[in-house]
């Protein structure tokens, strides 16, 4: 019995110096642990509300080497720089994982995208885990004295789409067997270790893991859309992004961007694809503009445009999503105001006249008048904006 304990101390021992010597030699292992990014925000009247987590400065990776990404969270909790208060003016991202820019540099978003081209500052209001009752709730965060240039709602077919009105039953927690046991033990050790995060890193360059995405690309769906569970999501839907677009200024100008659902990119899912094709309708009928990258996304292929083993949209589909953007917008925000600069005219000195000659006789016919100063012609003012 003495034997087993000193054993099971020396392993356990050994473990922890095996973890420790793994965080020095692999101190980027935190990188793939994505919850450090978020947090929870309480909101009167709603409550927990996901939202990044304030003061986060750092890199956040994929395990399976998708993408390495730095992001930078403010003291409001919002993927930006400055603070809320400089959010006025500018062109807004709402939205969730999407909008917030998952997986590429924040001047990588379609958001920004749109900004630049349309040659507005930008500022990223998304969050990575909220849905439209989230992000509708999050607007109340901001000071009162912002207020937007013009406002791009990132949509998600996939995760957006629900019906908010009659929230699904509590279901009954499913039996603890080991099998999920297990996985979740297996989710914490991932989190927290980084001894664990070193091996499985090893072992996915060695057995190609990583080359092969975490799920195989499916067959075109053959189930029959369900028309009832459709409707109910889109009206719902439409009834939470009318209550945005109400706490947006009426006159700023307002687009949403419709981003398709993964399997719809991948094999043309038909549920997912009524959805999409619902959203663009009814929107449009709202008078709501509306931006669909789907065909351009479709065409440039999943294998360009989404991480495989992530899922979020690389930075070339992130392009694509943000000139569909620009390409609705440009004509709905107005060109920046010209200001005139004039060019003051420069003041002739007053002609004096020369001092009298005493000895000079008195003239004896009238005197001819002294030529009149010509004053050199103003330059046009130069207007500049």
């Amino acid at each position: 019995m003495g034997s087993l304990a000193a054993g099971v101390v020396l392993l356990a021992v050994a473990g922890l110096v095996a973890e420790g010597a793994a965080r020095i030699a692999f101190p980027r292992w935190k990188e793939f642990n994505a919850d450090r990014v978020q947090d929870k925000a309480e909101i009167a009247g709603v409550g927990p509300v996901a939202i990044g987590r304030p003061g986060f400065d750092g890199w956040v990776a994929q395990p399976n080497g998708d993408f390495r990404s730095h992001v930078r969270i403010n003291a409001a909790g919002w993927r930006a720089d400055e603070p809320a208060e400089a959010a006025d003016g500018r062109l807004w991202a709402l939205g969730e994982s999407f909008a917030f820019g998952w997986g590429v540099e924040i001047e990588e978003s379609f958001g920004a995208v749109a900004a630049r081209s349309l040659n507005l500052p930008f500022y990223d209001l998304a969050s990575p885990s909220a849905d439209l009752a989230g992000e509708q709730a999050l607007l109340t965060r901001l000071p009162a004295s912002v207020r937007p240039r013009a406002v791009v709602l990132g949509l998600s077919v996939e995760t957006d789409l629900r019906d908010y009105d009659h929230a699904a039953a509590p279901s009954e927690p499913a039996p603890r067997t080991l099998a999920t046991r297990l996985h979740d033990a297996r989710e914490t050790v991932a989190k927290k270790s980084a001894l664990y995060t070193l091996i499985s890193q090893m072992v996915g360059r060695f057995d190609g893991s990583n080359k092969a995405p975490v799920v195989a690309t499916p067959a075109a769906s053959s189930q029959p859309v369900d028309e009832a569970r459709v409707a109910a999501s889109l009206d719902s839907s439409l009834g939470k992004i009318g209550q945005i677009r109400a706490a947006i200024p009426a006159d700023v100008p307002f687009v949403v961007l419709v981003i398709p659902a993964r399997d719809e990119v991948r094999s043309g899912d038909a549920q997912y694809r009524a959805l999409r094709q619902g959203a663009v309708e009814r929107l449009t009928a709202q008078g709501i503009a509306v931006a669909d990258p789907f065909d351009a996304l479709a065409a440039a292929g999943e294998a360009n445009v989404l991480f495989p083993h992530d899922g979020h949209w690389s930075a070339q589909g992130h392009r694509l999503a943000g000139d569909a953007v620009t390409r609705v917008l440009a004509p709905l925000v107005p060109a920046p105001a010209v200001i005139p600069v004039v060019v003051p005219t420069p003041v002739a000195a007053p002609a004096v006249a020369p001092a009298p000659v005493a000895a000079a006789p008195a003239p004896t016919s009238a005197p001819v008048a002294a030529p009149a100063a010509t004053q050199a012609p103003a330059p046009a003012p130069d207007a500049k904006p």
